[in-house]
């Protein structure tokens, strides 16, 4: 039998290569025969250098509604690791295509039979993939999440769904693969932190100005020039400049700060006179503390303190290639509502959405 890969170590060992005809002989079957030949089948799609293609009929072999207790998944469990896994061995010179993009498609166009189990488990392999794979190689489908109003959901609420919804052990095979992916990449469980967001005065400033220049140099390169970094910067963060707007417009700084490792990042934020809207102009946190609730704490203060001061609403802008902070926005609750495109001189535009949260 020839062959360009070896074989994947967490799908069945064959001796000859199955064809598709072979899957297909089972019609709308979907019981223990079919799990058993998508698996194989699988593994010769993955041998013969197809990694896309194996990464289908996994998604057919998570099309079937097996008990725990039956015998074809003690021998090959749901193929949460096997997922994992060919992520994260991937072939630079085969076909992969973007795993992140096809399950968030496959999650929010699933059609019968077993729609709501399969939308989860297909939302389970697309947190594995967010996991795994870089956000720069394998960006979202953003065009889809906007006109869509796609939220991607949270670890709980994909574990909540799945327990509730499937017949097997999905949680525990899933979160098993989940913390097999992390010991592989070397990623570290985060404990939880404790957290202080506190408004500051003027002579403060330097701080926001040094973490925004340590902040920006993690997030933008790649979304906006070099060049612009350091203008946007030369112009936002100057301390004086700052000053000027809590005192003319009676802009808040406030602090984020987290036990152990002090100023972590900021938020500045203002209310529109003469109306119900509060507007936040900056929130940043470094790179190291994002994934850590730290963002959705920091965004929960400021509707807080907006709603002492009378408003209802919450807007902000947010770079339209920035797909983490999005996510973060559409996950706390913030809707599109236009595009804005401004020039802020010397040659220079953002290029943003604007995005608003009714509280």
């Amino acid at each position: 039998m020839s062959s360009i890969n070896p074989p994947h170590p967490l799908l069945p060992e064959i001796d000859r290569l199955y064809q598709a005809e072979e899957v297909n002989t089972f019609g709308k079957d979907r019981g223990a025969g079919f799990y058993e030949i998508c698996h194989q089948y699988a593994q010769t799609l993955w041998v013969m250098g197809f990694p896309a293609k194996c990464i289908l009929l996994l998604n057919r072999a998570l099309s079937c509604t097996l008990p725990e207790t039956d015998p074809m998944l003690k021998r090959w469990p749901l193929p949460y690791q096997a997922v994992a896994w060919l992520l994260i061995h991937r072939p630079e010179d085969q076909f992969i295509g973007n795993p992140r993009r096809h399950w968030q498609h496959l999650a929010t166009r699933m059609v019968e039979p077993n729609k709501e189990l399969r939308t989860w488990r297909a939302w389970a392999c697309w947190y594995l993939a967010k996991e795994i794979l870089p956000v720069s190689e394998y960006p979202p489908d953003l065009k889809q999440i906007r006109e869509e109003s796609v939220i991607e959901p949270t670890h709980a609420e994909i574990a909540a769904q799945l327990k509730q919804l499937s017949p097997a052990d999905d949680v525990v095979r899933w979160q098993a693969a989940l913390d097999w992916s992390r010991a592989q990449l070397g990623h570290v469980v985060t404990q939880q932190l404790e957290i202080r967001i506190r408004r500051i005065a003027a002579d403060e400033l330097p701080m926001v100005q040094k973490l925004g220049h340590r902040i920006w140099e993690q997030c933008y390169p790649g979304i906006i020039s070099e060049r612009q970094i350091d203008y946007m910067l030369s112009i936002w963060y100057q301390p004086a400049a700052m000053a000027r707007e809590m005192e003319v417009r009676g802009v808040w700084y406030a602090l984020i700060e987290v036990a152990d490792y002090g100023s972590v990042g900021y938020v500045s934020f203002e209310q529109y006179p003469g109306t119900d809207l509060c507007f936040i102009n900056k929130l940043y946190l470094l790179a190291e503390m994002n994934g850590r609730g730290l963002g959705a704490l920091t965004l929960e203060w400021t509707a807080s303190r907006a709603r002492e001061m009378g408003c209802k609403r919450l807007q902000l802008r947010v770079n339209k290639a920035n797909a983490p902070a999005i996510r973060a926005y559409l996950r706390a609750g913030f809707v599109f509502l236009e595009d804005v495109c401004s020039d802020i001189g010397s040659g220079f535009f953002m290029d943003d959405f604007l995005m608003e949260k009714v509280i």
